[in-house]
């Protein structure tokens, strides 16, 4: 807010605004990016400045309107782009990925400030009461004072977490609130009071991240920073903080649950006694997304399928030796293509791709390709166009000698695939996307859109059977399937409810 405006940055048209607040009057000033996040705005007495995600993009427009000027030339390449920034005294402060970048407006008297390694980026910038600026890391959490030529850490107020806030308070003291809640006040130098909002009455359900059924019989939960482990017999549940949005899960050895956090690209390991955290290692290689871990117990590995990072177009298959932790990520397996998912039959992986990869303008490759992969040698077995009008997969899922496989683009299009005969055997339309999983030799998908849980035929000449029609959504992400051991239902969401579907017989 600067005197009688709200100055905004909406989504997804990546558009600056301000509001006038006697009338709630809206003018706007322009797009910033290609990109559908304004992920930050700045205003002095001249001029407003907004930031785009990636493509990272910084223009500045005269406060009272008219054409745009770039600033974009004196920033530098960031893989996310601009997550924040503040200008003070007629010098901008941008926090432009691992640099915190200064200049002013004229691009003169410009500084690039590297963060530690052990910093993921800057997500935070402000000007505090005391008229200095400073700076808020993610996943350190580390804070730091903007000084001329560097950044001096005058604090950590917690740790692994990112940031959604960073606020002056009067006498010097500085406001923040993290990605999971928690609101901490600090001053430079001092130590921090936190304190965590869910525990406190300001809780809510949440859409969810994803899930997964443990052999325990509880299910684990993963949402935006914070994992939940129902006991659902006895009406109970554990909740502990976790450094990111829990993507996918897959439980390993000793009940030992491996987690695709985002948007660090960790892969973590959860005890499922204590739920402390181990830290495998970076999925790196301008990854992003992790979209499918499969626990390859033979050969003791992951097999981890991921998308790129914005503006990016090549997903990667990363094996995750469990007992070394070494990472070794293979681009080649689907080039210019997003990894979207992985099933694991044997010795054989399948992959399929998506053409778009992730946040980009569109795709550099015509068709996606369905690739198998031994996860022995590690080593590409055959790749394949098999629907040439298919720009993106959604979902696999392999049982007998049956590939199925669902579309993005075109979305809701399905098809199974003869393994043997290498050709299309049936084929259909569900009407949107998300996962297909089966149990006990049956194929099962539930998609967006219709919100539909459906079952499949698996010979030729059978018809798609709708089991729950139009269930009210609470997946962040696809929805996807959790069989009891008998096989008899799966858990899932019912809005923001966890819930059990039982599954008719067939």
């Amino acid at each position: 807010m600067h005197g009688e405006h709200l100055y905004i940055g909406t989504y997804p048209d990546c558009t600056v605004k301000r509001i006038r607040l006697a009338d709630a009057t809206v003018e706007t000033y322009g797009r910033i990016s290609t990109s559908q996040y304004a992920a930050a705005v700045a205003v002095d007495d001249e001029y407003v400045y907004g930031g785009s995600a990636a493509p990272g993009t910084l223009l500045a427009w005269p406060k009272a309107g008219g054409a745009a000027t770039n600033l974009t030339p004196h920033l530098s390449a960031s893989p996310v782009g601009i997550l924040d920034m503040a200008v003070s005294d007629g010098v901008v402060y941008v926090a432009s990925g691992r640099q915190l970048i200064s200049f002013h407006r004229d691009g003169s008297h410009r500084v690039s400030r590297d963060i530690p390694a052990e910093d993921r980026y800057v997500d935070q910038v402000t000007v505090g009461s005391d008229g200095k600026v400073y700076a808020l890391t993610r996943l350190t959490t580390n804070l730091y004072e903007v000084t001329a030529d560097g950044l001096v850490k005058v604090g950590q107020p917690l740790a692994d977490v990112e940031n959604m806030l960073l606020a002056p308070l009067p006498g010097g003291a500085l406001l923040g609130v993290s990605g999971l809640g928690h609101v901490w006040r600090t001053t430079p130098g001092g130590t921090a009071s936190v304190w965590q909002t869910a525990t406190r009455g300001f809780g809510y359900p949440e859409t969810i991240q994803s899930m997964m059924r443990h052999t325990r019989g509880t299910i684990w939960v993963g949402g935006h920073y914070a994992m939940t482990v129902h006991r659902t017999e006895a009406g109970t549940n554990d909740r502990f903080d976790i450094n990111g949005e829990v993507k996918t899960m897959a439980e390993g050895k000793a009940g030992v649950v491996y987690a695709g956090l985002y948007p660090s690209t960790q892969i973590v390991a959860v005890d499922p006694d204590d739920y402390g955290i181990r830290v495998l290692g970076l999925l790196g290689n301008e990854q992003l997304r992790t979209k499918r871990i499969v626990v390859d117990q033979p050969r003791n590995q992951l097999v981890v399928a991921s998308s790129p990072q914005t503006t990016k177009h090549t997903g990667a298959l990363t094996f995750v030796d469990l007992a070394t932790n070494a990472f070794d990520s293979h681009r080649e397996f689907l080039p210019e293509q997003s990894v979207m998912d992985v099933v694991v039959q044997g010795a054989t992986a399948y992959i399929a791709g998506d053409t778009y990869g992730e946040g980009t303008t569109g795709p550099i490759r015509k068709v996606a390709q369905v690739a198998a992969v031994d996860i022995v040698t590690r080593t590409l077995l055959w790749r394949e166009e098999i629907k040439p009008d298919w720009q993106s997969y959604e979902s696999l899922h392999v049982v007998g000698n049956l590939l199925y496989a669902m579309g993005r683009r075109p979305r809701g299009a399905w098809f199974a695939y003869d393994l043997h005969t290498r050709t299309i055997v049936m084929e259909g339309d569900l009407g949107g996307y998300g996962q297909f999983n089966g149990v006990d030799g049956r194929v099962f998908s539930w998609v967006h859109w219709t919100n539909d849980i459906c079952e499949l035929p698996t010979v030729p000449g059978g018809a798609v059977t709708t089991l729950y029609d139009n269930v009210p959504r609470g997946w962040y992400n696809n929805p996807s399937f959790h069989f009891t051991p008998d096989g008899r239902s799966t858990w899932g969401m019912h809005g923001t409810d966890l819930a059990r579907f039982p599954l008719p017989k067939k």
